[in-house]
């Protein structure tokens, strides 16, 4: 027994001589010190870590100032301010009389990539895609008025005089095939079409992309005209509705332009309300989209 318990000393004494070592070392060594340092030092080597810890905080990400979204029949303008609330502001041109008009304003609040507000039923989504801010209702003609609010806002120079100069081109988009479906060609409604494609670009699940209002990443365009948002659905064997941020002559004309020879996808200029017409929610009556079916819905087949 004795033996025993001296070959197990023996084989711990390594191990009792290095804990010992340790030991000695420890009290010369202060290691919340070294700790702190090495935060301090990754902090230096990423200077946004530190802005990216602060949670809750969008003035970091969100950059301020006064985003413009004119059309030719209205003027659109929002202003976000340092510590993330908003102010939007809508009128429709022409002559003094019947314009509508609308405002709004609130606090964003950042989350899982966009900035949100929601008063009720009224839901605003915005999603950064610099120089602009891409932004995106529902339900809001209650309490923000019956006015479009969807588009693609520029962050205006504060420097710009009255002499505008162009917006500059919007970012080529990431996804060639997606690009390509967006703009009513070669329309595929598989499991690996437009709806998975949809889902990579947006990184939302396919419950969120089948039957909802889906917000497209900024650089896509139909045509050369900025795409709000776009609606996938399963009614009738498959559509595309694809919202746009353009008036009727410049949508009919990229129609003209986009049709792909040899495509037989159906594609349309319609409005919400119309007599042939789908029902969406958030949009109200009167909105442009582009209506896009493939050959297979066409004829009542797979």
């Amino acid at each position: 027994m004795k033996t025993s318990r001296r070959k197990i000393v023996l084989k711990a004494l390594p191990l009792i001589l290095a804990l010992s070592s340790l030991a000695s070392q420890a009290e010369t060594i202060n290691l919340g010190a070294m700790l702190k340092e090495s935060v301090k030092k990754a902090l230096q080597k990423n200077p946004d870590a530190s802005e990216t810890a602060a949670a809750g905080s969008t003035s970091t990400t969100l950059t301020p100032g006064t985003y413009d979204a004119t059309t030719q029949e209205f003027e659109r303008s929002l202003t976000i301010r340092p510590d993330g609330k908003f102010d939007l502001e809508i009128m429709q041109k022409g002559k003094a009389g019947n314009l509508r008009s609308g405002t709004g304003s609130g606090q964003l609040v950042f989350n899982n990539g966009q900035w949100r507000y929601a008063d009720g039923a009224c839901k605003m989504t915005v999603t950064a895609t610099p120089p602009a801010l891409q932004v995106h209702v529902e339900s809001c003609a209650g309490s923000i008025g019956d006015v479009p609010v969807d588009g693609r806002y520029l962050l205006q120079d504060k420097k710009t005089t009255s002499t505008q100069t162009a917006a500059p081109a919007p970012s080529a988009p990431k996804n060639k095939q997606l690009a390509t479906q967006l703009n009513c060609q070669k329309l595929d409604f598989s499991d690996k079409g437009i709806a998975s494609l949809l889902g990579k670009a947006t990184k939302l699940p396919q419950s969120e992309i089948w039957e909802h209002d889906v917000v497209v990443p900024g650089g896509y365009t139909f045509g050369d005209i900025p795409i709000q948002s776009v609606n996938l659905s399963e009614a009738d064997g498959g559509f595309l509705a694809v919202f746009v941020d353009g008036d009727a002559a410049a949508v009919k004309s990229a129609i003209k332009h986009t049709r792909l020879k040899g495509d037989s996808t159906l594609v349309a200029l319609q409005k919400v309300g119309d007599a042939n017409s789908y029902a969406f929610a958030g949009k109200r009556p009167g909105q442009l989209y582009v209506f896009c079916r493939g050959k297979s819905a066409q004829y009542g087949y797979d």
